[in-house]
This record gives structure tokens, sequence and C-alpha cells, in this order.
């Protein structure tokens, strides 16, 4: 009787465990929204290992060396995993008998054979037990620790890709204000000339104050910029030394060679959709988390149901009580909670809860990786477009500016018009350079979101 008892009540538990939620239940992509006529699809993921080298700068590949090795965010996340492997560990136990040993050894005085007798004892013995775990409960305690090292260990390459990431870009920005100084200094030099120009000819006579005056302005604008591109740079590096985990005097040394921006000429590549959702480590870790709530929920619900424990003892004895004596039992319990007023279901509501936002953060981490690669390849394209005019706009201004000098000294325009072409050529520049930075950055979003490294 007790036997069909134990499977009816089985039977009823394995209905009421069918509810959890899994990640099978998120809609996957099957093809990009934004297309991407430069990008370049790829089948094999070891092409995608290491993209970061595929800048050609040894610079950048020194610095994500460094990071991966001493991070504090990376080794702080590898600490995580060791918690989970501990946690792991403690559960699967439950699964095992739990055998310990005891002993006892003393001198007292009983008083049976005179005042001044001195009598000793000693026992010592094993005992087990071990939970039958008929509805699962440890079992499902067990799965959800495996599930949380799967998602310490997803978390972990999440970090690990997130920092090389923003290593490239933090990189991208200290060459840009590096490469913004270069062409400060550069304008400095030709506003210098410039102003020599218009001062010798305001002391002939052919040129009125006000234009000295204005060639000055621009020359000083000019040289207050290199203070802040000096600003930036150094803030950059100091970036960079939070991310790598190294002191800013080790770092300095691999900064101070000057290169351009990495990565501009860079083609973008993709990934099937289902592919990419797979390899992200964030989607990894999401749905890791979903499964470890989901059998911490269906532990719980176990506790509805009974407990049953096999015991056992074995032990010897001596002492003015017990003579030589040898002790054993065996016994099988069982418990079950009768009346808690709602103290179980009340867990379970709150076990389930705590699934579903599994599921929906889950759903939410889905959307927003599809998201990500859609605007990384959308951004591309776009900027991509937008430096092919800018590169245009830069030649014009360039030609022009070497026409308006032409024709100033030659007194066919006024010193205003050659101002104005100098202006319209520093911005031209700097925006030029502005959208190269914009588009090597979008190529180290597109590899981010593809989830590899």
């Amino acid at each position: 009787m007790l036997k069909k008892i134990f499977i009816i009540t089985a039977l009823f538990l394995t209905a009421c465990s069918g509810d959890g939620l899994t990640s099978d239940e998120v809609s996957l992509p099957s093809y990009w929204t934004v297309e991407n006529g430069e990008a370049e699809t790829i089948t094999n993921l070891a092409d995608l290992k290491g993209w970061w080298r595929h800048f050609n700068d040894p610079t950048l590949n020194a610095l994500v060396d460094l990071t991966l090795q001493g991070s504090p965010d990376r080794l702080a996340a590898e600490a995580r995993i060791e918690e989970a492997r501990g946690i792991k560990r403690s559960a699967r136990s439950s699964l095992f008998p739990q055998l310990n040993a005891s002993g006892e050894y003393g001198r007292q005085e009983t008083g049976f054979d005179g005042p001044d007798h001195i009598d000793e004892f000693y026992d010592a013995g094993f005992d087990a037990s071990y939970e039958i775990d008929i509805f699962g409960k440890n079992r499902n305690n067990f799965e959800a620790s495996r599930a949380g090292l799967a998602e310490a260990e997803a978390y972990y390459h999440d970090v690990s890709l997130s920092l090389i990431a923003e290593v490239a870009r933090t990189y991208i920005d200290f060459r840009e204000a590096q490469s913004q100084y270069r062409i400060a200094e550069k304008n400095t030099v030709s506003q210098q000339k410039t102003l020599e120009l218009v001062t010798n000819l305001y002391e002939l006579g052919a040129s009125p104050k006000l234009d000295v005056e204005r060639s000055r302005a621009l020359v000083s604008s000019t040289k207050a910029s290199l203070s802040e591109f000096e600003r930036q740079q150094e803030n950059a590096r100091l970036r960079l030394t939070i991310l790598t985990g190294v002191l800013p005097e080790e770092l300095h040394p691999l900064l101070q060679n000057e290169a351009g921006i990495p990565g501009v000429d860079l083609k973008p590549v993709l990934l099937a959709p289902a592919k990419v959702i797979t390899l992200r480590p964030d989607i990894r870790a999401a749905s890791a988390n979903l499964a470890e709530n989901t059998n911490l929920a269906e532990s719980v619900t176990a506790e509805l149901f009974p407990t049953f424990t096999l015991s056992g003892f074995y032990g010897v004895s001596d002492g003015s009580f017990v003579t030589n004596a040898t002790v054993w039992n065996v016994a099988l319990g069982a418990a079950v909670a009768l009346l808690d007023f709602g103290r179980i279901e009340g867990r379970i509501d709150a076990a389930r809860a705590r699934e579903r936002q599994a599921f929906e953060l889950y759903r939410k981490t889905v959307l927003e990786a599809v998201v990500d690669v859609e605007t990384a390849l959308n951004d591309h394209a776009k900027l991509r477009d937008q430096r092919i005019e800018l590169e245009n706009a830069y030649i014009a201004s360039e030609n022009s500016t070497d026409i308006s000098q032409t024709l100033f000294k030659e007194g066919e325009i006024s010193f205003i018009d050659l101002l104005d072409t100098q202006r319209n050529l520093n911005s031209a520049e700097s925006t030029l350079l502005s959208a190269e930075v914009n588009q090597a950055e979008s190529i180290v979003r597109i590899y981010k979101s593809l989830g590899v490294y």
C-alpha cells in the first residue's frame, strides 16, 4: 500500500513540474532586417577568434593581452566561477549518504566501588544517513547549482568580451586625440606662416591691422586646442589603466609611439542570426539563469511532499554502566508538513515569480542581442557612406585653401576669404578624422555583438 502511495504521489509531482519555463519558448531571428552590402558572411567560428588582431596594431594586441591577464573585473569573474563550483560540490553531496564518526574517552568517579575509585569509559561509533530523493528536491537543487556554474562561466566570458571591446574603443579614442593633436599642430604651423605674411603686409601698409588680429586670433584658438587634445590623450590612457589592471607608469611606455586609427579599412563580418544568438555569452548567462531558477522552483515545489530518510548506527561502548557492548540500529524515517499556514506555498509562489522574471530577462537579452547586431551593421553602413563624402569635402577644402593662398598673395581676394578657407580646411580634416574613428568603433561593436573573442 505504501509503495502505491509513493508511485501516485511521484506521478502527481511530475505533472506539477511540467510547467517550468524554458529558453526554447523564445523565438530567434531567421534573418537580419538591416542589410550591409560590405559585410562578409563567415561559417568558420575560428576566423573570429582574436578578432582584434585583424586591426594589425601591435599596441592594441599588447593592451588586450594585458587585460586578459590582469584585469580586476576579469579576475573577479574568475573567482565567481570558483564560488559556483564550490556551491555545485556542496549541492552534489546531498545526493549521497552522509557518514560521520564519533568517539569519546574519559575518567569518572561513580562511587560504586568506594569514594576513591576511578572508572574509565569510552565509546566509538559510525552513523550514516541518506535522504531518499523520491520527489527530486535534492536533484533539482543540484541541477540549479550546475546552471549557476554555467551562468558564472558565461558571465566570465561576457566580462572578457566587454573588456576587450572597451579596450579597443578606448585605444581608438586615444589615437583619435593623438591624431587631432597632430592636425592642430600642423595647422598651427600653417596659420603661423599666414600670420607672418599678414604682419609683413601690414608693416608695408598693404594690409589693415584688422587682418593681423584676425590671423592672430585663429593661431591662438588652434594652439588652445592642443591642450585639450593632450587632456583627452591622458584621460584615455588612464581609462586603459583601469581596464588592463596596470599602473600608469607601466602603461606609459607602451603608448609613447604614434599611430593612426586602427581598423578603419576592415570589412565587417557577419554570422547567421541564430548562430550569433547561441554564441553570445550574455545569452548563455541568461539561459543558465532561467534554468537555475526553474530547477529551484521545482525543488521548492517538492517540499509539499514527504521526505524519507534511511539512517543507521554502529558503535562500541565500555564503562561502569555498559561493559564491552556493541550498539547498532537501522531506521527509516518519514516527515511531511501537515500545517504550516502557507509557508511552503508562499515559497513556491516566490520561486515561480523569480522563474518568470528570469524568463523575461532572457527574452529581453535576446531582443537586445538582435538590436545590437542590427544597430552595429546599420551604423557601419551609414558611417562608411558618410566617410566617403567627408573625404571628398576634405580634398575640396584642401584645394580651395591652396587656391586662396595664391589669390591672396596676388591681391585677388581679401584676407577674410583666405581665413574662411583655412577654417573650413581645419574643420573638414577634424570631421574626417572623427568619421574614421566612428567607423572603426562600429567595427568593434559588430565583433562584440557576435559574442566571440
